[in-house]
């Protein structure tokens, strides 16, 4: 029998940015359609347990197989904490350390070492905070099979350039899937087994989990399970699936209570519970905001009763996002099967908070600033990212009487940049804010995006020309 709670989220989707006097429900099948995700999985936990679960829509456009309550997905970069989670098993069991250049550990493959390293040498912490100053930010999906070395050293059939750091690590964050297939040797060579079998004996079996696999590709029961991708046009992917041969980085496919689980788990050990998979200690580091937001694997949001622990996941026919409360336990996991998921979640996001009335979230409506074409201008220019995202630039300029900006070779294309009354702008593609400085000459000079008001995204600075 059909949940109630999800009649609620099919009747009437909140949007992603609540607005002031702009505020509208719309059916979750009309919302698919304008996004082109033709399915989608919830998995709602409250106080450690989940409270709901089901799934939404078809698991292929077109054919009328329903999303089940267990269906599984491509869950790209949630891979990360799962990833995370079993270093932090390996520093506890002592065959790790946090703190110790990696290549004491490491046996089959040796980062190079060059000025940066050489200042300050790369660590299991920097590495799972991004703050290792590894190059390459994510993998595409392939159907070949790419070893971790082909990986770390760019060599065919992997798509990318060479791991390496080309910044002092321990400085500010990067996004680095490179630096995560680090991680994914490292463990590997400490162990003697394959990564898919250490998750599988030490997280998922322990947990019972049945839905969940490093596996790539994926067993044909699995297989017959999984939602397929789709395209930005709303086509299928091709072959049906993606595969992420850089498993510790983006490998995993899970359904959505299997994850809920697992993030029950991180929450359990933070909290001290007997019998918990990881020692106290090390889940309280895990889960303690660095300087940036960044806790180790999972990013961390607010403070006090509202401070959570979030992660997403993107690649090509698959979106989905990940956040549970610390203190309370509530929390939500949304996986899709569209590309258009990436924007997509958030509505649903938004109204399961709604829903079961988290402290705090998605927060007050927003009150628009309208600006003047001459206030337009001080933002218009580009601003180079320096922090948060492995991106060159941020543009901004001004289109049909409204500000604009787009990242350079992101997903999502342009966002229409509005102004709240705090000062602050944001857009409607997701629940972020950018904090603005500006120069003596008054234009806008450093672009901070926050999400939750504490997690810093992005950092941008703007480019000065010639003259």
């Amino acid at each position: 029998m059909r949940d109630e709670r999800a009649k609620v989220i099919e009747d009437g989707l909140l949007p992603i940015t609540l607005v002031e006097g702009e505020i509208e429900r719309r059916p979750s099948s009309e919302r698919q359609a304008y996004y082109k995700v033709p399915g989608y999985s919830v998995a709602v936990t409250k106080g450690g347990d989940i409270l709901w679960a089901e799934g939404f829509g078809e698991q292929e456009a077109g054919t009328g197989i329903p999303v089940e309550r267990d269906t599984i997905f491509a869950g790209a970069s949630i891979s990360k904490p799962v990833t995370a989670f079993l270093a932090l098993q390996m520093v506890e069991r002592g065959l790790l350390e946090l703190d110790r250049n990696v290549n004491d550990f490491l046996k089959s493959w040796k980062l190079p070492e060059n000025e940066f390293t050489r200042e300050s040498p790369v660590t299991l912490r920097w590495l799972l905070t991004h703050r290792a100053g590894t190059t390459v930010h994510g993998f595409g999906g392939s159907k070949e099979l790419i070893t971790t070395l082909q990986t770390l050293e760019g060599l065919p059939p992997a798509k990318n350039g060479p791991v390496r750091v080309d910044k002092v690590p321990g400085g500010t964050v990067r996004y680095s899937g490179g630096g995560t297939t680090i991680v994914q040797l490292l463990l590997e060579d400490v162990t003697g087994e394959r990564f898919a079998d250490l998750a599988r004996k030490n997280i998922f079996e322990p947990l019972g989990l049945k839905n969940i696999t490093f596996e790539i590709p994926p067993s044909e029961a699995f297989q017959k399970r999984t939602s397929r991708g789709h395209n930005e046009d709303g086509s299928v992917v091709d072959g049906g699936f993606s595969w992420c041969p850089q498993v510790a980085a983006g490998g995993i496919h899970t359904s959505a209570p299997d994850f809920a689980r697992f993030m029950n788990a991180c929450r359990d050990a933070w909290l001290g519970k007997p019998g918990a998979l990881l020692r106290h200690d090390l889940a309280k580091e895990m889960m303690a905001p660095g300087e940036y937001g960044q806790g180790l694997g999972w990013r961390i949001i607010g403070t006090g009763s509202r401070a959570r622990f979030e992660h997403g996941g993107s690649c090509q026919g698959y979106q989905c996002e990940t956040t549970m409360f610390l203190e309370s336990g509530d929390g939500v996991v949304v996986l899709t099967n569209g590309v258009g998921g990436l924007s997509f979640y958030w509505e649903v996001i938004n109204t399961v908070a709604d829903l079961h009335q988290w402290d705090g979230y998605p927060g007050a409506p927003k009150r628009v600033v309208e600006l003047s074409p001459a206030e337009m201008e001080r933002y218009v220019g580009d601003y180079k990212i320096v922090s948060g995202v492995d991106a060159p630039k941020v543009s901004i300029w001004i289109e049909d009487g409204q500000l604009r900006n787009r990242i350079e070779g992101m997903r999502g294309g342009a966002r229409v940049m509005r102004m709240a009354d705090t000062g602050r702008s944001f857009n409607s593609s997701g629940p972020y804010e950018t904090t603005i400085t500006y120069a003596p000459d008054g234009k806008a000079e450093t672009l901070l995006v926050l999400e939750g008001g504490t997690a810093e995204i992005m950092k941008a600075v703007r480019i000065r020309d010639a003259a």
